[in-house]
């Protein structure tokens, strides 16, 4: 029983690597959940820096956990794409793409700003330039630890509230809300990782009644 974490970045991130044959690039690295956020962001970019030449991105938004085979928790995106904006295809969106995928990193967006310098690089120069500037925003980003949660309902009769709360304690249960009539109904989150044995020991020690 070990708690559910997954990597992604704390806050907006921006980082330039030297000058390539001329080119500046710099990755600006966003948090962000969903698609739209992902196309909020995407939009902000190419508005600032509308005389770049390329907006090159690749995500992974959203989590989805499951196990594999031998039971092991894997943590994957619900969506990811990758963009390569004008440059030659998969010279620049794969590479971001696979420095993330590498990383691990989760719910965020990679943004790798070109601006010509007047000498072409060649896919296999794209390509390097694209992976080096990904590579090193990831370096240097603010990157945090984050929680996955299960979010529970439960109802108990008040005489019960010691167990609950002895059980809340041990497992770290957050309450996100509280209904009161003939019992006590709570809206909860716990780490995935301990939700399986909190239900179980929940169901053993109340002797069957109280589920969640």
């Amino acid at each position: 029983m070990q708690k559910i974490f997954y990597t992604t970045i704390a806050e907006k991130f921006v980082y330039e690597i030297p000058k390539i044959k001329g080119s500046r690039f710099f990755g600006t690295a966003f948090p962000v959940e969903d698609k739209e956020q992902v196309d909020l962001q995407v939009a902000e970019m190419r508005k600032e820096f509308y005389d770049a030449t390329h907006h090159c991105y690749a995500y992974r938004a959203g989590i989805h956990v499951h196990e594999d085979l031998f039971g092991n928790m894997l943590i994957d995106p619900q969506f990811k794409r990758a963009h390569d904006d004008g440059e030659p295809t998969n010279t620049a969106g794969k590479p971001i793409l696979s420095v993330l995928e590498g990383s691990q990193i989760q719910n965020i967006l990679l943004v790798v700003t070109r601006y010509f310098g007047g000498t072409l690089l060649g896919v296999g120069g794209l390509i390097q330039a694209y992976t080096e500037a990904a590579k090193a925003t990831i370096l240097h980003a603010p990157l945090i630890q984050e929680e996955i949660f299960d979010e529970l309902e439960v109802k108990y009769l008040y005489d019960q509230t010691s167990l609950l709360s002895y059980l809340f304690e041990k497992y770290e249960v957050r309450i996100m809300s509280n209904y009161y009539a003939d019992q006590l109904k709570q809206k909860l989150q716990i780490n995935r990782g301990w939700s399986e044995a909190f239900r179980k020991e929940l169901f053993e020690k109340s002797n069957g009644s109280v589920v969640c």
